[in-house]
């Protein structure tokens, strides 16, 4: 048999959650709105962390250039 007083701690909980009609659904309410803008400021860091990458440019070998100029003379 529990004890006088975790009944009355988990009564007196029960009380400030079941007192006002409503609060449950506020208070779930308010985390999801937290879990959305936590989600939300992921995905803008992400956005601004990888920016698009420039097309890649092309890479002249210089040393097969200098051996087909050195051919050609």
């Amino acid at each position: 048999m529990p004890g006088l007083i975790p009944l009355l701690i988990v009564l007196a909980l029960a009380f400030l959650l079941f007192s006002r009609p409503g609060r449950i659904s506020n208070l779930m309410e308010d985390l999801g709105k937290g879990i959305k803008g936590f989600r939300k400021g992921l995905s803008d860091k992400d956005d601004e962390a990888q920016p698009p990458a420039p097309p890649p440019a092309q890479v002249q070998d210089q040393a097969s250039e200098r051996q087909r100029d050195s051919a050609q003379n």
